[in-house]
Protein backbone atom coordinates (compact mmCIF):
# COMPACT_ATOMS: atom_id res chain seq x y z
CA UNK A 1 0.00 0.00 0.00
CA UNK A 2 1.12 3.69 -0.93
CA UNK A 3 2.51 5.91 1.97
CA UNK A 4 0.33 8.86 2.24
CA UNK A 5 1.43 12.48 3.38
CA UNK A 6 -0.48 15.47 4.66
CA UNK A 7 0.43 18.71 2.81
CA UNK A 8 0.60 21.59 4.68
CA UNK A 9 1.41 25.63 4.49
CA UNK A 10 3.23 27.24 7.45
CA UNK A 11 4.21 30.58 7.06
CA UNK A 12 5.98 31.27 3.53
CA UNK A 13 6.57 27.30 2.91
CA UNK A 14 4.82 24.49 1.76
CA UNK A 15 5.63 20.89 2.91
CA UNK A 16 4.74 17.45 3.55
CA UNK A 17 4.40 15.19 6.44
CA UNK A 18 3.62 11.43 6.29
CA UNK A 19 0.35 11.08 7.90
CA UNK A 20 1.36 8.00 10.28
CA UNK A 21 3.13 10.54 12.34
CA UNK A 22 -0.03 12.99 12.52
CA UNK A 23 -2.36 11.35 15.67
CA UNK A 24 -4.38 15.09 15.22
CA UNK A 25 -4.85 18.19 13.56
CA UNK A 26 -5.63 20.58 16.93
CA UNK A 27 -7.18 23.64 15.95
CA UNK A 28 -6.03 26.92 17.49
CA UNK A 29 -5.12 25.37 20.78
CA UNK A 30 -4.39 27.84 23.42
CA UNK A 31 -0.19 27.69 23.24
CA UNK A 32 1.62 28.87 26.92
CA UNK A 33 5.09 30.06 26.20
CA UNK A 34 7.58 29.29 29.00
CA UNK A 35 10.62 31.07 29.87
CA UNK A 36 13.77 29.26 29.43
CA UNK A 37 12.35 26.79 26.61
CA UNK A 38 14.43 26.43 23.70
CA UNK A 39 14.60 28.55 21.19
CA UNK A 40 13.27 26.08 18.49
CA UNK A 41 10.15 25.81 20.68
CA UNK A 42 6.89 28.57 20.60
CA UNK A 43 5.78 26.93 23.91
CA UNK A 44 3.45 24.49 25.13
CA UNK A 45 -0.07 23.24 24.64
CA UNK A 46 -2.37 20.68 26.56
CA UNK A 47 -3.29 17.35 24.43
CA UNK A 48 -4.74 14.06 26.32
CA UNK A 49 -3.33 15.27 29.72
CA UNK A 50 0.08 15.72 28.46
CA UNK A 51 1.99 19.16 27.79
CA UNK A 52 3.13 19.01 24.32
CA UNK A 53 6.19 21.08 23.17
CA UNK A 54 5.04 23.32 20.33
CA UNK A 55 7.85 23.34 17.55
CA UNK A 56 8.70 27.61 16.43
CA UNK A 57 10.13 26.43 12.50
CA UNK A 58 10.81 29.72 11.80
CA UNK A 59 13.85 29.17 14.45
CA UNK A 60 14.70 26.28 12.74
CA UNK A 61 14.77 27.35 9.57
CA UNK A 62 16.98 29.93 9.64
CA UNK A 63 17.99 30.48 5.75
CA UNK A 64 14.42 30.66 4.73
CA UNK A 65 13.04 34.01 3.90
CA UNK A 66 10.11 34.29 5.88
CA UNK A 67 7.66 37.24 5.83
CA UNK A 68 8.78 39.65 8.66
CA UNK A 69 5.97 39.18 10.70
CA UNK A 70 5.38 35.29 10.73
CA UNK A 71 6.79 34.81 13.66
CA UNK A 72 4.19 37.03 15.77
CA UNK A 73 1.12 35.19 13.09
CA UNK A 74 -0.73 33.07 15.26
CA UNK A 75 -1.18 29.52 13.66
CA UNK A 76 -4.76 28.48 12.99
CA UNK A 77 -3.70 24.49 13.22
CA UNK A 78 -0.96 22.29 15.25
CA UNK A 79 -0.63 18.55 13.82
CA UNK A 80 0.11 16.37 17.10
CA UNK A 81 2.48 14.26 16.13
CA UNK A 82 4.02 11.26 17.34
CA UNK A 83 8.41 11.17 17.56
CA UNK A 84 10.99 8.61 18.66
CA UNK A 85 10.57 10.93 22.07
CA UNK A 86 7.17 11.88 22.13
CA UNK A 87 4.67 13.74 21.24
CA UNK A 88 5.65 16.91 19.59
CA UNK A 89 3.59 20.28 17.92
CA UNK A 90 4.11 21.40 14.41
CA UNK A 91 2.34 24.87 13.85
CA UNK A 92 0.20 25.32 10.54
CA UNK A 93 -1.61 27.60 9.05
CA UNK A 94 -3.58 24.79 6.68
CA UNK A 95 -3.28 21.60 5.87
CA UNK A 96 -4.19 21.48 2.56
CA UNK A 97 -4.54 18.08 1.47
CA UNK A 98 -3.85 14.06 1.45
CA UNK A 99 -1.57 12.79 -0.98
CA UNK A 100 -0.95 9.26 -2.13
CA UNK A 101 3.06 8.75 -2.83
CA UNK A 102 3.30 6.18 -5.83
CA UNK A 103 6.22 5.30 -8.02
CA UNK A 104 8.45 8.27 -8.73
CA UNK A 105 6.59 10.88 -6.90
CA UNK A 106 9.33 10.44 -4.20
CA UNK A 107 12.99 12.25 -5.11
CA UNK A 108 16.40 13.16 -3.12
CA UNK A 109 16.16 16.94 -2.13
CA UNK A 110 17.95 18.72 -4.96
CA UNK A 111 18.64 21.64 -2.04
CA UNK A 112 17.45 20.84 1.48
CA UNK A 113 15.45 23.60 3.16
CA UNK A 114 14.45 21.88 6.46
CA UNK A 115 17.46 20.08 8.40
CA UNK A 116 17.19 16.36 8.36
CA UNK A 117 14.87 16.62 5.07
CA UNK A 118 16.61 13.98 2.22
CA UNK A 119 13.15 13.37 0.28
CA UNK A 120 10.86 15.61 -1.51
CA UNK A 121 7.54 14.68 -2.73
CA UNK A 122 6.62 15.91 -6.21
CA UNK A 123 3.21 17.13 -7.10
CA UNK A 124 1.24 18.47 -9.87
CA UNK A 125 5.09 19.58 -11.10
CA UNK A 126 6.12 21.37 -7.75
CA UNK A 127 8.60 19.93 -4.96
CA UNK A 128 7.38 19.57 -1.66
CA UNK A 129 10.20 18.79 1.08
CA UNK A 130 9.19 15.72 3.22
CA UNK A 131 9.60 16.88 6.85
CA UNK A 132 10.75 13.97 9.26
CA UNK A 133 10.02 15.33 12.51
CA UNK A 134 12.30 12.40 14.20
CA UNK A 135 15.59 13.89 11.84
CA UNK A 136 14.78 17.31 12.33
CA UNK A 137 14.72 17.13 16.19
CA UNK A 138 18.41 16.73 16.66
CA UNK A 139 18.71 20.17 14.52
CA UNK A 140 16.59 22.63 17.09
CA UNK A 141 18.58 25.15 18.67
Amino acid sequence: MDEKYCLIHCGDIALTISISNVLRVEPEPQIYPLPRMRASMNGVFRFEKEWVPVLHLEKIISNQDFRQDVCCVKRKYVLVCATELGYIGLPCDSAVRILNAYGDCIADCEAPLIPGCTQEMIYRNERYPILDIDRLLPHCP
